[in-house]
């Protein structure tokens, strides 16, 4: 037979239930206006960054930028001025 550990095939339920859960709640909110500003006051930030956070939450990719990276990224995207 195999050598293959089980561990790499099946994930644990219980991380996948609490995965489809989290997501399951990002979609709700980002199909209903009212949910999606209550998660915006509740963060304390506009509905559009929420929108973005919950987006990102239901594609796997990191929910934040490093703070390092979004300076560096500023400053590439300013380029030479043309004053």
């Amino acid at each position: 037979m195999s050598s293959i550990d089980k561990n790499l095939i099946y994930q644990p339920r219980r991380a996948d239930n609490a995965t489809k859960i989290k997501r399951q709640a990002a979609a709700n909110a980002l199909q209903q206006y009212s949910l999606l500003a209550l998660q915006a006051v509740k963060d304390g930030e506009s509905p559009a960054k929420t929108r973005l956070k919950m987006m990102r939450a239901l594609t796997d990719l990191p929910t934040e930028l490093p703070k390092e990276s979004y300076g560096s990224m500023r400053k590439k995207s300013a380029g030479p001025s043309s004053r």
